[in-house]
């Protein structure tokens, strides 16, 4: 029995889990458990501003019963949305609590959410149902065309309308008021969403009782909400946006030439006076964006499409026509100018990421390249080795801020290494640094992406000898990093609102990477590498490699070889010879064939102070003791996250 939970708009994208009778499974965002809690988690992957991080939790008893209970709300967080019947969203209704689920029914977190919650008995039951809910959608979508007639969508761009008058009048506000009015002088959104507005509300001749605001659009679970971005104090105590007018906006495929115009005299059947104000004449709703053809609409920081709402009392349909075409290019400046802003703050905040060589080219390039995509990619997890402990050690305040300063050291000198192998930095953490080759694609030169990362951990390895420290209870050097290194297809891009985005990385490749720093920690070697990026750089240059084991890291569900990048035992690596890595793989190769004690035998003609074989003799002993199941193929489990 399986818990599906799909999304609507792109039934591709699901999340898969298994109920447990009795055990709880918790559904969200970024659902979470407490360590050793007795509970699965269902994830939501997808964009659904309506699914909270921790939304609500199922539990499956003996006879495949579903009960559901939305989850206590976070401090300072609003309580998670409510479940409502999987139909077509007029007819949503609230799901009373407990929700009890049988075999084949579903639910929608949200009552305008996108993302549905299947209890089924298989998966092949899941293309019947998604079908059931498009065919609801497509008769939804009938019954609103026979409905009556829409808002009037007009196109205003033919600028030969205009009389004479009007167009001598454009002119000068746009020479003479604008510019100082509206472009200059501004200090953030809001203040250049008044700015305009007040130019435009002053603009207007022939026309009584204008007021214009910025909306930024959204949906909710009650059809679409909207925020005034530009609070007036001097605007009418009445005035009050129309809500019928805002519901027209396709926000599924926001049109940047989409201007919606109601006029009393033509709609009156459709917008009542009443909802507007009963000497309301005419509304414009239009939205912000550039005039050329490949703009889309300004987003805000919460990603919200912004419009601009203009309505007018007492004007002629002939003046308010008139000036459409001059509404619209007062958004499309606005929208110029918060680009502007973006691009600059997008130059400031690439800077954190991208070396200055990276950054000239972006600069000439669509910055579309910079959006989430799947890539072949090189990722390298470097730590700084010891760091915690170091810090839990401090005995003052000013030890603390000195280690945490040296820390810092450490990762700007890790950073150079990344800009100057051409590498983009994609996450800091503490005294870690995630590094990345082969994102952006620039064609040849970004295929030979897995040896400028293992160029670059040499670099790194050997600019920190200063710090490598020599520890009795190891009887060697060791290293001040410790690095993992992995090679293949990654989903990596821009995240987050554009006010504050940052770089980041998802899949299995990336994840090993991650697991291989933290498994270097196990061999007290400095450098790890994926069997992938070994096999790409293995007959370049005059390095030395051993393959260690076939690890299955901590949870993955398969093993994969890793290799060591054998280097000097004065830079704290394992110093091994060309010889002595062939004996270790020889007595590998005999522990995976479950023969013990010849592989013991070689292992013991190895150095005493060579850490990997001290770690593989250590799995021997212990498989001889305990043998392995029928069918083992020599992977190890490692714990280590």
């Amino acid at each position: 029995m399986y818990l599906v939970a799909v999304n609507l708009e792109n039934p591709k994208e699901m999340a898969v889990a298994q109920a447990v009778v009795g055990r709880p499974l918790r559904i969200g965002r970024k659902p979470e458990s407490l360590p050793e809690e007795p509970v699965d988690l269902l994830r939501v992957t997808w964009d659904d501003r309506l699914v909270s991080r921790n939304h609500c939790e199922a539990v499956r008893d003996e006879d495949g019963l579903l009960t559901l209970r939305r989850l206590p709300s976070l401090t300072g967080r609003g309580v998670p949305n409510a479940l409502h019947s999987n139909v077509a969203p007029k007819d949503r209704r609230p799901l009373s609590e407990p929700v009890e689920l049988r075999l084949g029914e579903s639910f929608v977190l949200g009552a305008g959410g996108s993302t549905a919650v299947y209890w089924l008995k298989s998966l092949r039951d899941l293309d019947a149902e998604i079908e059931r809910y498009h065919e609801e959608l497509d008769r939804e979508k009938e019954d609103y065309e026979d409905a009556p007639a829409a808002a009037t969508r007009q196109d205003y761009d033919e600028v030969e309308q205009l009389d004479e008058y009007s167009l001598r009048l454009q002119l000068k506000l746009l020479q003479r008021e604008l510019p100082q009015q509206v472009l200059s002088g501004w200090t953030d959104d809001e203040d250049l969403f008044t700015r305009a507005a007040v130019f435009l509300e002053n603009a207007l001749p022939g026309q009584k009782g204008v007021t214009a605001v910025f909306v930024a659009v959204e949906r909710a679970d009650e059809g679409i909400e909207f925020e005034i971005l530009n609070p007036d104090p001097f605007a009418r105590a009445d005035f009050r946006p129309s809500h019928t007018l805002i519901n027209r906006i396709n926000l599924a495929k926001p049109n940047p030439a989409d201007i919606r115009i109601w006029a009393s005299k033509d709609n009156n059947r459709v917008f009542s006076a009443e909802s507007l104000g009963e000497k309301i004449d005419w509304v414009m709703i239009i939205p912000v964006a550039r005039l050329d053809e490949s703009a889309a609409i300004y987003r805000d920081a919460q990603r919200r499409p912004v419009f601009l709402y203009v309505e007018t009392r007492q004007a002629s349909d002939t003046a308010a026509a008139a000036f459409v075409p001059f509404i619209r290019l007062i958004g499309s400046l606005v929208a110029s100018l918060l680009s502007a802003r973006a691009d600059q703050k997008m130059q400031d905040q690439m800077a954190a990421y991208f070396s200055p060589g990276l950054r000239k080219v972006l600069r000439v390039r669509d910055q579309s390249e910079l959006d989430p995509a799947m890539a072949d990619c090189t990722v390298m997890f470097t730590d700084r080795r010891g760091s915690s402990r170091h810090l839990e050690l401090a005995k003052s305040d000013e030890e603390i801020l000195e280690r945490l300063d040296e820390n810092q050291k450490i990762v700007g000198l890790v950073t150079e290494e990344v800009f100057r192998s051409r590498g983009v930095v994609t996450d800091f953490a503490g005294d870690g640094v995630l590094g990345l080759w082969g994102w952006p694609d620039f064609g040849e030169e970004s295929k030979g992406h897995a040896l400028l990362a293992v160029e670059a951990a040499e670099a790194i390895v050997r600019r920190l000898a200063s710090r490598v420290q020599f520890e009795e209870e190891q009887n060697r050097h060791m290293a001040a990093v410790r690095i993992g290194i992995s090679t293949g297809r990654i989903a990596v891009g821009k995240t987050g609102p554009t006010q504050q985005w940052h770089i980041s990385v998802f899949g299995g490749v990336a994840n090993l990477g991650a697991r291989l720093e933290r498994i270097a920690k196990e061999f007290r070697v400095p450098v790890l590498l994926s069997d992938e990026t070994y096999r790409r750089i293995k007959d370049t240059g005059d390095r030395s490699f051993r393959q260690l084991c076939l690890i299955r890291p901590a949870g993955f569900a398969e093993s994969y070889p890793i290799h060591e990048l054998v280097l000097p035992r004065e830079l704290g690596g394992s110093g091994v010879s060309d010889e002595d890595a062939r004996t270790y793989e020889r007595a590998l190769n005999h522990f995976n064939h479950e023969q013990w004690d010849d592989a013991i035998d070689l292992l013991d003609t190895l150095p005493e102070d060579d850490p990997a074989a001290i770690w593989l003799k250590a799995k021997g002993l212990w498989f001889r003791k305990n043998p392995p199941p029928a069918g083992w193929a020599g992977e190890i489990e490692s714990l280590t996250k």
